[in-house]
């Protein structure tokens, strides 16, 4: 069976492109989304925190520039995801059993490694556990990020 991750072909990239796409923009549709509803300000600040927690307080000088940088590294944190999927998925015969397990699976682990190893080795600072904020980020990367790697992911595998 071709794994599609050792062998490159246009199709597959394409996949990669069209998946990760689809993935960090329901991610920060939803990011978006809930920042607005919980703060009342502008979603844009979401992409402002993404860079200056990726790239440093002082990267960038003005808020356009940031708001670019941050959208630019939120991309790149979803197509990384987005690749290890697709590494993993054709390996872990359990993640081609069920769509929504997978989805819920995959979530709650991007969740966990953005905010308990990522984030606080970024940021510098501990994870620190807030109940409502946790769940709700876990769920928008369960539906976000995990539903739709795991209906692309499944699709093209079945064809294989």
């Amino acid at each position: 069976m071709n794994t599609g991750a050792n062998s490159y072909s246009r199709p597959f990239l394409s996949l990669i492109i069209t998946a990760g796409l689809l993935a960090g923009t329901l991610d920060i549709l939803s990011a978006f989304t809930y920042f607005f509803i919980k703060t009342g300000k502008n979603p844009l600040n979401v992409l402002v925190y993404v860079s200056k927690v990726a790239l440093g307080e002082k990267a960038f000088a003005g808020n356009t520039m940031q708001q670019i940088s941050g959208l630019l590294v939120h991309f790149a944190i979803a197509f990384g995801w987005t690749i290890l999927f697709f590494i993993l998925y054709p390996r872990i015969k359990w993640l081609q059993i069920n769509k929504f397990i997978t989805a819920i699976v995959y979530g709650i682990f991007v969740w966990t490694m953005m905010n308990m190893l990522i984030l606080p080795l970024w940021n510098n600072k501990p994870f620190v556990f807030k109940p409502e904020a946790s769940t709700i980020n876990c769920l928008i990367l369960m539906v976000a990020i995990g539903m739709p790697l795991s209906f692309v992911a499944s699709k093209y595998y079945s064809k294989k």
